[in-house]
């Protein structure tokens, strides 16, 4: 069978625009450059060396996490995973514990991110299997794994001593020369989540299904697959954030990721992935994760009341849904 058949013309267009980019998304690009320069002009302490690390360190976390959650989104058909918060805070949680057990560093986090994965496989087969809509099992998964991370750490902050807990620690909060190690993660799995995307067969699989998943059928993607994948990929991403997460704060705590799925979906749709699917390039879920970082870091500097940043970045989300749904309306063949 031809890969690209006639049915297929608009799994075909989604593959050719895949990794380009779009008026959008160099829109925004433009758009961070310009609240940087603004708060900048307004917070002469927004450009300090120790302030723009410790904004790097916190987006890094978030865009990390955000490549999982746009390729679930980038499969269209519904596709979000709300569980990724809960997550983090589960292979915290998990990861601490054996460690505070005696475990080895590297079979403790092995440990934390196949737990990560065995909630995405959950998720991934309540999709394809149960017919379910994603937002469901991963609402649902939300709770279960926040539930988890309460009972494992028995409500309480989990924290160990010794030499292996210090290279832990070391993972979250070192450095590679003057550049912490999440930044180092993040900017990792950023650029293999591109070239994942944008050269192989899964990124093409993701885009054609995105953009017309009968059509992909017709093509002899397996669209079940693929899609159980988009969420394991998801969920792998966030527990392996949990893990760093945890070595930064020096603590395994059922708190630590709570409501970070917002945050996460916002640098998504902010960095231009289409709710719809098929649109949307996974490099600039790092701009729209920026742009989050630096709006809730001007507010901190300016004084503004935590309250009203909340209010502030959920009308960031709905504008930037907004203007999905535009370029979406625009776009529609008359």
């Amino acid at each position: 069978m031809a890969l690209f058949p006639a049915q297929a013309e608009p799994a075909r267009e989604a593959s050719r625009r895949r990794g380009l980019p779009n008026s959008y998304e160099l829109g925004i690009t433009i758009a961070f450059f310009v609240l940087v320069a603004v708060v900048a002009a307004v917070s002469p302490r927004f450009l300090t060396s120790t302030n723009l690390m410790n904004v790097a360190r916190s987006f890094s976390f978030t865009a990390a996490t955000a490549v999982g959650q746009a390729i679930v989104m980038l499969a269209g058909n519904g596709g979000i995973d709300l569980s990724v918060g809960s997550v983090i805070s589960l292979s915290g949680v998990v990861v601490a514990q054996l460690l505070v057990w005696g475990w080895p560093l590297w079979a403790a986090v092995a440990a934390a991110v196949a737990t990560g994965l065995a909630v995405g496989w959950v998720n991934g087969f309540l999709v394809t299997k149960a017919r379910m809509t994603p937002l469901i099992p991963t609402l649902g998964m939300l709770s279960i794994a926040g539930g988890l991370a309460l009972v494992i750490s028995r409500g309480r902050p989990i924290s160990g001593r010794g030499p292996t807990w210090e290279a832990f620690v070391n993972l979250g909060s070192g450095y590679l020369g003057p550049v912490p190690y999440p930044v180092i993660y993040m900017a990792v799995v950023v650029l293999i989540g591109w070239w994942v995307m944008r050269f192989t067969q899964f990124g093409y699989s993701v885009y054609a299904i995105g953009g017309n998943i009968e059509a992909a059928r017709v093509t002899g993607i397996k669209v079940d697959r693929v899609r159980m994948a988009t969420f394991m990929i998801s969920a792998g991403l966030a527990a392996m954030t949990g893990v760093l997460l945890a070595a930064r704060l020096s603590v395994g705590n059922a708190t630590n990721g709570q409501g970070d799925e917002l945050e996460v979906i916002s640098a998504a749709v902010i960095g231009g992935i289409s709710l719809a699917g098929g649109r949307g390039s996974v490099p600039f879920v790092v701009v729209g994760a920026a742009m989050v970082a630096v709006i809730r870091n001007a507010m901190v500097l300016l004084g503004v009341s935590a309250f009203w940043q909340e209010v502030v970045i959920g009308a960031t989300i709905i504008l930037a849904v907004l203007l999905d749904r535009l370029r979406l309306w625009i776009g529609r063949p008359t």
